[in-house]
């Protein structure tokens, strides 16, 4: 009789990076949330996107710090969890810098500049990313997020010499001066920033050249945001509160400008490797843009500096110590 050949194994799904990646998040998976029903599981995620649209508009943060928690007691893998907290970003983060400018407040031209260098630099971290493990990922990111948290403390040193004092005022002189009507709207509020840079330093290049920092600032953030999904919030923030003497509110208004203009690109390419998990991303966003908007354009401003800084680091520590569990 024929000798019978054995049907070759197939490996288990296991010793996959993907199986791999199923594993841990179902580790981080909160028990109760893991077996609740739809209706639980939806109103846990519109709650932790009001929360994180609030924490977003006092912080600058973008929102990542509670999205990306939630989203792991969820019990989604790595890749879903960053796509779907970078597009909930992304909407906590416009509606969120919209208050901002409404009320003046954001340094629109230093955002976008940083906006859209950031956009163009995100597939350098995208190339970096696909070599990385969801595991390696989330480590990644908790360790980025406590290692910026002391930076928030820090700011540019208020003792000048008269020196400095003269330098920094003429520093401050128009090079065309030009007398504007005060603004009555939003458009006219960012238009005026626009044509003030302009006027300041002389041209267009002129600005770019005399705030090439910003420059600088943009390909870090994207290289970031490409490389983990999140984080452009939390460096912006962290770079503007010790680098520039900014005043914080400014800082949060700008940085979540900032981030919006490059997360547009990053959850691009999420939406296109199927990495968002759309139900979810669309909760999040939705409850995390009304909350802040709400906050950004009416309680915000009302928070002294100091809690606003204090509160940055508690979000970042926390946040950053879940990840790297």
């Amino acid at each position: 009789c024929a000798r019978h050949t054995p049907t070759p194994r197939t490996p288990p799904r296991d010793a996959d990076a993907d199986g791999r990646d199923t594993a841990v998040a179902r580790t981080m998976a909160s028990k109760y949330l893991h077996t609740a029903s739809t209706l639980t599981r939806a109103a846990f995620t519109v709650g932790s996107g009001g929360f994180a649209g609030s924490v977003s508009a006092v912080t600058g943060l973008g929102g990542a710090v509670i999205f990306i928690p939630a989203l792991s007691a969820l019990g989604y893998e790595a890749r879903h969890i960053v796509g779907t907290a970078v597009v909930a970003v992304t909407g906590a983060t416009a509606a969120g810098s919209f208050a901002y400018a409404q009320n003046g407040v954001s340094d629109v031209p230093a955002a976008t500049t940083v906006g859209l260098i950031g956009a163009a630099c995100t597939p350098i971290g995208q190339l970096a990313a696909k070599r990385l493990s969801g595991k390696t990922l989330r480590k990644m990111l908790g360790g980025a997020l406590i290692l910026c948290s002391p930076s928030v403390l820090l700011k540019k040193g208020a003792d000048e010499t008269e020196a400095e004092k003269e330098a920094k005022a003429k520093a401050s002189e128009y090079v065309i001066k030009v007398v504007r009507p005060p603004p009555t709207n939003t458009y006219e509020i960012v238009r005026n920033q626009f044509l003030d840079r302009h006027d300041k330093h002389g041209g267009w290049l002129a600005a770019l050249s005399a705030e090439r920092d910003f420059l600088a600032l943009g390909v870090a953030v994207g290289v970031l945001q490409g490389t983990i999904g999140v984080g452009g919030g939390v460096l912006v923030t962290s770079y503007l509160t010790a680098a520039t003497d900014m005043e914080v509110h400014r800082t949060c208004g700008t940085a979540l400008l900032a981030t919006v203009i490059t997360n547009l690109a990053v959850s691009a390419a999420h939406f296109k490797n199927g990495n968002v998990r759309l139900r979810s991303a669309t909760l999040l966003a939705g409850s995390a843009m009304a909350c802040s908007y709400f906050v950004a354009k009416n309680i915000s401003m009302q928070i002294p500096e100091e809690y606003v800084k204090s509160f940055i680091v508690v979000a970042l520590i926390s946040s950053g110590a879940s990840m790297l569990k």
